[in-house]
This record gives structure tokens, sequence and C-alpha cells, in this order.
């Protein structure tokens, strides 16, 4: 049996995908240990898993506070958003990485360690891996990551390059040459989506393996029970809109109010699902419930239509519950995530500057059609066969039986695919090529000025 050490970062969907990996793996007589924030220790716990902190609670809370929208355009004032630099020299500086190469280190003492980390957050999992001569899989959570990596090289490779060569040398390792070359020399990476959902870009210089969603299934799938109060409210108010930004606080402000004025409009049963009550608007319309919290999961085979954020969890259980989606994307893989459903034929999607009632009414009424019904049940079909936890756990396994898959710099490393011709079937290249390399608040001023040729 191995010693599996996971190291992800970030918020619930960067994080409960891997305990829910690791839980399929110590069923399967592994020891597991899970290193991120302190907030999923109780999780990791529930799932049989050893858990290390690499914060407190009260780093975490600071993390949280500053991923939530607190963009301003005021020069003067200092961005502390999560796409910001004071961001990533709070919380990403070599300081920061140099205690978590510890606290990885600490945990990677068993001969027959492998380790498992998201992709790359995960640069103490690298060096240790690295140092010690350890296999490793890297993990990408989204299709934007992938894409979004390969900008990144252009835009901030030389600046983390040599940040990351000051850690190396810290370490007792050698420079390298190239941050993508570093990035994308892990020898096996595994994507946490199914291949017909979208393929990866080819332009990756090394292979990547679809696995499938990570989602739960049958016995191992913990359904929560609807309360009473929601259970007899829907025996009245059959497949309602369902509206939910997520667990965080990363979401725009106007979200929720513009979701609510046009399901208002509509008066259509409408549930909204947000802990975050200074998000909500004052007036609520008669038509529309409030509750900080249902269970998603056990809901969503009940609901019509689901008005979401883009994340990856969240459209995944509508795909799995054939339920139409209408995205309201903003920040990182969101828009992206938006572009693929609708590319499916089971949402649709609108940026910000479009999030208004006269403009999300008409388009919540043409989801419920029945041809979008249709490809939603084509791809709830699909669904049924989704493997993405037990796959990701035979490809960690894998790990342990070759030791080609030991870290180490691919020496043969000649940047990006040459056949820049040779994209995937991912939707709207030119999205990636053109927006992902923007934060969103420059997306967002690119399509302010091109308002008046949008179609939506």
């Amino acid at each position: 049996m191995g010693n599996v050490v996971i190291v992800t970062h970030w918020l619930d969907g960067d994080v409960i995908p891997f305990i829910r990996i690791g839980k399929e793996l110590k069923k399967r007589k592994h020891d597991v240990t899970l290193i991120t924030h302190c907030h999923f220790e109780d999780a990791a716990r529930k799932a049989g898993i050893d858990f290390v902190p690499w914060d407190s609670p009260k780093e975490y809370n600071q993390l949280v506070e500053m991923m939530k929208d607190n963009k301003t355009s005021d020069p003067k004032k200092k961005d502390y958003s999560f796409e910001g630099s004071m961001f990533r020299q709070k919380f990403e500086n070599n300081n920061i990485r140099l205690r978590e190469y510890n606290i990885v280190k600490n945990a990677c003492k068993s001969p027959d360690t492998v380790l498992l980390c998201k992709n790359r957050s995960s640069i103490a999992a690298y060096l240790v891996a690295e140092k010690y001569k350890l296999p490793l899989a890297t993990v990408f959570m989204n299709p934007f990551e992938v894409s979004s990596m390969l900008m990144y090289e252009q835009m901030e490779g030389k600046n983390d390059l040599d940040r990351l060569n000051t850690l190396r040398n810290t370490v007792g390792l050698n420079k390298v040459e190239s941050w993508l070359q570093w990035e994308s020399s892990a020898k096996m990476s595994v994507a946490l989506w199914p291949k017909w959902y979208n393929n990866v870009n080819k332009e990756w210089p090394s292979d990547v393996e679809t696995v499938g969603f990570p989602l739960e299934r049958g016995k191992e799938a913990y359904k929560r029970e609807i309360p009473e109060d929601y259970a007899n409210w829907l025996e009245d108010n059959p497949n309602p809109i369902v509206i939910t930004g997520g667990t965080t606080k990363c979401i725009k402000e106007d979200f929720y109010k513009s979701s609510i004025e046009a399901c208002g409009e509509l008066g259509q049963p409408t549930v909204v699902l947000t802990k975050y009550k200074e998000f909500l608007p004052k007036n609520i319309p008669s038509n529309v419930v409030c509750y900080d919290y249902l269970p998603l999961d056990s809901i969503m085979s009940k609901t019509g239509l689901l008005i979401h954020h883009g994340g990856m969890g969240t459209l995944a259980g509508a795909l799995t519950a054939g339920v139409p989606q209408l995205i309201l994307p903003c920040y990182v893989d969101r828009p992206y995530n938006a572009e693929i459903i609708k590319k499916l034929g089971v949402g649709d999607y609108l940026y910000p500057v479009n999030w208004k009632a006269d403009k999300m009414a008409p388009m919540i009424k043409e989801l419920q059609k029945d041809d979008i019904r249709s490809k939603c049940l084509y791809y709830k079909d699909k669904m049924s066969t989704n493997k993405g936890i037990s796959v990701a756990a035979d490809y960690v396994e894998t790990l342990m039986k070759n030791d080609k898959y030991v870290y180490s710099i691919n020496k043969n490393f000649k940047g990006y695919h040459s056949n820049r011709n040779a994209r995937n079937n991912s939707p709207k290249n030119e999205y990636v090529k053109n927006h992902g390399s923007l934060s969103d608040k420059q997306r967002l001023l690119l399509l302010s000025i091109k308002k008046k040729n949008l179609t939506k």
C-alpha cells in the first residue's frame, strides 16, 4: 500500500474533489494525507483521511475576504482582489512557499510516498517531488486552467521564473530555464472532466488524461435530507428556478439582485440559496423564497432551471440531473465553463454587463423549452457512466507501480507544441486567445467597448 500526500489550495471547488479522491484511495487501504487550508479539516476527517493545515483560521478568513469582489477602478487605491498583485504578494510569496515546502516534506517521509496536487499553486509539492525523487501527478480542475497556463507563461512567466529560481536555490535545486518547462514536467497529469465535455488544449506540452467529473455516486454519495418546510413548499411549487452563486463571496454583488428581479418579472417559483444576506435586494418578490442553505445535490432533480456562477461542481451537478442552466459568469474559469455549457446545448450565459432583467427574463423562458430539455436528458444519460473519482484513484495507484512517474525536469522541453493549427475542439478558441490572459476588469471593459456588437 502507498502513502498518498494530496496538496491543494483555495476554495471548495479546488479542495472537495481531492477529498473525494482521497476517500476512495483510503477505501483501497492506502494511507492518505490532505494538505490544504484549515477550513477543510472537518471534511477531510469525516472522509477518513489525515489532515495537515497550511494556515490558521484567521489567515484563511483573510484569504477568503480578499477573494471576494473587491476590485477597484480607483488608481489611488490598492487592488486587493484575488487577481491583483497584492493578493499574490500576501498569499503566494516565497516565504509562504518555503513554509509550505517544509510542511509537504514532513508528510513525505515514507519511502512509498506519491504526490497528487493541484496545478500551478502546488509549488511546494513540485519542489519536494524533485528534491526527493518522488512520483507526482498534477491535476487540472477545469479546461480553462490548461489554456490560461499558456497565456500565463506569456504574461507572468518571466517574473515567476525569477521567484521560482530564488526558491529553488534556497532548497538546493538548480535553476530552470522556463517556468512552463518546470510546470509541465510532471510525468502524469489528469483532468477532472470527461473527454466529451472538452478536449484538453493540444498546445499543452505534455499529455493530460481526462478522467471524468469528481462526483460521488451511489452509496458513496452523501444525500442530505431536504428540510420539511422546503419539501412542503415544493409540493405547491414544483420544478422551481434555483439561484446560487456558490459557497463563497467570490461573485459580483448584483448577481442575486439581477437574477431575483428577472425571476420576479416572470412570476415563476424561485429559490435563492446564499448565506450572504448583504447580497440580497431589500425587496424580494412574492414568488421568491430565500434559504441560507439547501443540499443542492438533493434538490437538483426537482429543479426546473438552475441560475448559477459557473463553477465546475455546480454545472456537473446540473448535467447529472438533466437541468437547464443559465450561467452568470465572472472570474477565473467561469466564463470559459459557460461557453462550454452553451456549446453542449444545455444552457446559456450572460456577462455582467448584461445582467439586467430585460435580458435575463427572455433567456430564462427560452432555456425551459423542449429542445433544451431534450439536450439536457441526453447529457444526463452520458453522466450516468461518469466515474471520475475512481478513475482518478486508478491513476494515482499507477504512480505507485512505475518509477517513470518520478518528477524530474523535462530536458527535452521545446515550448508549446509546434503545430499552432492543431487546436482542440474547445468552444471559441478566440475567447482563450483574446480574453484568457485578461483580468475580469479588463475583460469587462472590452465587452463594454464592444457592447453595441453583442447579440445578447
